[in-house]
């Protein structure tokens, strides 16, 4: 890494951005090189990418670019409006999302020999479908973060941000008053997210969803059950932890076979012409 990235690097990490965040802005300063950073060589930069990449990879490398430009202290020479204008704007995809049958096969789906082993994914599963964490919020929760007299539980979020969100009633059995971590190994240390990855990947397997299901999934499914049962779009909001409301209306999916029948109701009472 040349001297420049590194202290880009630096400052990364004085804001505390997630060392995924990092690592993916290190990647795609690393794809532009060694080019001056300015409108022309941005703009030949990402016209060149335009078959490589998908549109929200060019977004992501755009972003890298701004955040780049921020550390030089040249954001400001950048018509950042110009360039945003050469990625494809794309509909939305249609995420997997899972309902709560769907859920209780991932959590019946274990070829878990330990008990409590399993029941500890069990219970990692109602926290991501119920609450809407993120992975790496959800392995951090110790057991004094839950407040009893309000019944909320502090959430120390992505860009270190802290929010208070309410607990279920079924799962605040499960917190008591130690220092522990609420998700432990065997040997009582904080799970690492990626175990959890793992154990979503093997039940799923084992469930035959006959989808992606990542735990990021969970996140999305809160965010649209939460909108099919009425909740306030601020309050999802809220308790997702967005800062942009928009990125919470993007979490909220209807499935493929949502959108036919809503569609087809345009159709499926027209006369029969004989």
């Amino acid at each position: 890494m040349n001297i420049k990235l590194q202290e880009y690097k630096n400052w990364l990490e004085k804001r505390n951005l997630a060392p995924e965040t990092i690592r993916g802005k290190l990647r795609e300063m690393r794809e532009y090189g060694e080019r001056e950073l300015n409108t022309d060589n941005i703009v030949d930069f990402l016209k060149s990418n335009l078959t490589k990449y998908q549109p929200n990879s060019l977004r992501n490398i755009r972003n890298s670019l701004s955040s780049y430009a921020k550390f030089l202290k040249v954001e400001s020479e950048i018509e950042w409006d110009l360039i945003i204008r050469i990625i494809p704007k794309v509909q939305p995809k249609f995420f997997p999302i899972i309902n709560q049958e769907e859920l209780e096969r991932l959590k019946n789906a274990s070829n878990q020999t330990n008990k409590k082993n399993n029941e500890r994914d069990r219970l990692i599963l109602d926290f991501l479908f119920y609450m809407g964490l993120r992975v790496n919020e959800l392995v951090n929760i110790r057991h004094k973060d839950y407040n009893y007299l309000d019944k909320s539980l502090r959430i120390h979020g992505k860009g270190n941000k802290i929010r208070f969100i309410p607990v279920p009633d079924f799962l605040v059995k499960y917190f008591n008053n130690g220092e522990s971590y609420l998700f432990r190994t065997n040997r009582d240390k904080k799970l690492h997210p990626s175990q959890i990855k793992r154990m979503i990947y093997r039940r799923n397997k084992k469930a035959v969803l006959n989808k992606h299901v990542s735990p990021h999934t969970f996140r999305r499914s809160f965010a649209t059950l939460s909108n099919k049962t009425g909740i306030r779009l601020t309050t999802i909001q809220k308790i997702l932890g967005h800062s942009d409301i928009n990125t919470t209306t993007s979490y909220i999916h209807n499935t493929y076979q949502e959108l036919y029948q809503d569609y087809s109701k345009l159709w499926i009472d027209r006369p029969i012409q004989v």
